[in-house]
């Protein structure tokens, strides 16, 4: 009799763990992925919102400073914005007393909401007159960026210096013409 008790108690034993095991597989687990996932979607759209709080709260700011952009974007027509580019490369040479030894310009499509003109362009003079120039680029009206800069020296003792550099401007365009 002890015998057969302890096949029943093993039985019953055996049981438990095989049905523990399979509502582990068939429905805890599942339970808990989906849980999990479902908890990274809850944070992730929570970000989301703070994200766009955010947003909201700096509207003005960001409104204000898109218009400033539009404002001051390159004009139209090509001619013309190539004309207010050459300008102020024209006005950043004679603020800081540096001629331009080569300069070439490029049209390149970014995306379809704006184009970019492209220069590549070499100066020389003192490290003065050359750090006044990239001021000149970096603080003009004009939507420009400095993307590459390097300076070699000229001489052995450093004092005359060129300015190899590619910097681009951004035209915002729209569907069939400017965002303007």
């Amino acid at each position: 009799m002890r015998t057969d008790r302890r096949e029943a108690l093993l039985k019953i034993a055996v049981g438990v763990v095989v049905g523990l095991f399979v509502i582990d597989r068939a429905i805890l687990s599942p339970a808990l992925s989906r849980w999990k996932r479902q908890g990274e979607r809850i944070a992730a759209l929570e970000e989301k919102v703070k994200r766009g709080r955010q947003l909201i709260d700096r509207e003005s700011s960001l409104r204000g400073r898109w218009e400033e952009m539009l404002r001051t974007d390159l004009a139209d027509d090509l001619s013309t914005a190539e004309s207010d580019v050459f300008k102020a490369v024209a006005r950043w040479s004679l603020e800081s007393r540096v001629g331009f030894n080569s300069m070439t310009p490029q049209w390149r499509p970014r995306d379809e909401g704006s184009e970019k003109l492209e220069f590549r362009a070499t100066a020389t003079g003192d490290q003065a007159s050359l750090g006044r120039l990239i001021y000149e680029i970096e603080t003009d009206a004009l939507p420009v960026r400095v993307e590459e800069c390097e300076l070699t020296a000229r001489d052995a003792k450093g004092k005359q210096l060129t300015l190899a550099m590619r910097f681009s401007f951004i035209r915002l365009i729209a569907a069939g013409g400017s965002a303007r």
